[in-house]
């Protein structure tokens, strides 16, 4: 049996994506410049030199220079995890795959390093050396140490739908919780710890979203508490096949929020806001209300409803999508204006996430998750092909963004529709696997019919248990492998 399991395990999916992401972070350190493309020919002798004393230089930066230090080690974390998946044998990575592992991407570092020489005004500090040989690492380390729940993952049969599916809540809410941190420019000296506790009573009340109009903020407090509501279905999912009641997810769960509430206080750029504290604990009761609910009804009568009602989502849907891009407007710029008020640079791929800082580029590629995720859904529970969800990524986007290049004051955005595009893509794929496994912890048909009867938790309990013991021969053999 673990021959089989051995067998299933995908560490040949990640090469794409390996591929992909390396040219990104090749193309992103040295064609995108604040000039453009900017190659200045040099001689390889004089170029090896200039490396080496850059290299292995030191800058002393100040705390203003921490964002761009943790956004560099970020940037690595993923080529790290993606590389060591894909070099990974049958039987998972050990020692020697974490070492060839860790001597690649020593190489990948320093090569786009010895590039970006050729590149000025490109920055090549050994500040940013150690920050991506070190987000590398993580990566590297993050793979090693969950390749067993991959395992699991990948082998379908292997464990539960319940640990398939914690699995993937433990993923993404490590993902919001990181993203709720960012820019990760912790303060790390005295000066820096006073300066922030002068800031923070300012802070806390202050609304999220400032400056914006009142729709826009209320569009994004809902966001929010949305992305907290996968983290309240994990709460409810205890270790060990035990399910949390309401009250006790919810502590957890607020122990949880607290902490990155502290957390968020001790950045320097960072806005702990008591309202959204509150917007993210609504979000964290919708997720334990909501799973505890589904887990309670028949899933098929849900994935029906949905069928149902998806369609007439479509136009609320686009009509916000308008909103929240600034195109409900009376004022618009003629073709030769708009013609006119392009910038050259910002039609080059990734210039546009280059020109901000780190944080702000990750900020806005969540944004745009977010925006068109709901296409990929629309597409799945209408029961079409993922094909349909890249498409019409790509004609929705490509609308949106050509008439942002109309607006007064607004760019396009042709990375928007990539990301759109990828997005929809990803989300139509994935849904029915991440639907087979919510289906995995509703209740079973015949338990349903009485399942608002009197006694029906522990019929429920019981008819789990039994599930249980018949998946625990192949859960055994894969906990041994």
């Amino acid at each position: 049996m673990p021959d089989r399991c051995q067998s299933r395990f995908p560490n040949a999916r990640f090469l794409p994506w390996l591929l992909l992401l390396a040219a990104m972070i090749a193309y992103s350190s040295t064609v995108v410049g604040p000039m453009g493309m900017h190659y200045v020919p040099l001689d390889p002798d004089a170029a090896w030199r200039e490396f080496q004393f850059r290299a292995l230089t030191w800058i002393d930066n100040g705390s203003d220079q921490r964002a761009d230090w943790m956004g560099n080690l970020c940037m690595l974390v993923p080529f790290g995890f993606l590389l060591t998946a894909t070099l990974a044998l049958r039987k998972g990575a050990g020692v020697f795959t974490f070492l060839v592992a860790l001597l690649l991407s020593a190489v990948f570092v320093l090569g786009v390093k010895y590039a970006q020489v050729y590149f000025p005004p490109r920055t090549v500090t050994l500040n940013y050396v150690i920050a991506q040989l070190s987000g590398a690492t993580l990566g590297i380390a993050l793979f090693v140490g969950s390749q067993a729940r991959l395992v699991r993952l990948a082998w379908r049969r292997a464990g539960s739908a319940r640990e398939s599916l914690r699995t993937i809540l433990i993923v993404y809410t490590a993902g919001v919780f990181v993203f709720m941190l960012m820019p990760l420019d912790f303060v790390l000296s005295l000066d820096d710890l006073v300066s922030r506790f002068d800031q923070v009573p300012g802070l806390l009340f202050a609304m999220p979203g400032a400056g914006r109009p009142r729709l826009i903020q209320a569009i994004v407090s809902i966001a929010a508490g949305l992305a907290i509501v996968p983290f309240g279905a994990l709460m409810v999912l205890a270790p060990r096949g035990r399910n949390r009641l309401f009250s006790p997810a919810m502590m957890h769960g607020l122990a949880w929020l607290a902490a990155v509430f502290v957390l968020t206080a001790l950045l320097l750029t960072g806005t702990p806001t008591l309202v959204t504290l509150g917007i993210r604990i609504a979000g964290l009761a919708i997720g334990v209300r909501f799973i505890r609910w589904a887990m309670r009804r028949d899933a098929e009568r849900l994935r029906r409803f949905m069928f149902r009602w998806s369609l007439l989502a479509v136009l609320p849907y686009v009509v916000l999508l308008v909103i929240v891009n600034g195109l409900a407007s009376r004022q618009w710029l003629t073709l030769g204006d708009a013609i006119e008020a392009i910038h050259p640079r910002g039609l080059l791929p990734l210039y546009n996430f280059y020109i901000v800082s780190k944080a702000d580029a990750a900020k806005s590629i969540a944004a745009h998750i977010v925006m068109y995720l709901p296409i990929g859904l629309v597409v799945w529970a209408r029961g079409y092909r993922a094909g349909w969800a890249f498409c019409w990524g790509i004609l929705l986007a490509s609308a949106i963004e050509t008439g942002r290049f109309f607006r007064p004051g607004v760019q396009g955005d042709l990375n928007t529709v990539a990301v759109a595009a990828l997005t929809a893509l990803l989300a139509a794929q994935l849904m029915p696997h991440v639907w087979r496994l919510l289906e995995g912890i509703t209740l079973p048909k015949s338990v349903r019919a009485t399942a608002q009867g009197p006694g029906w938790r522990e019929r429920a309990a019981a008819a789990q248990l039994r599930e249980s013991s018949r998946n625990a021969p192949a859960k055994a053999e894969v906990e041994n492998f």
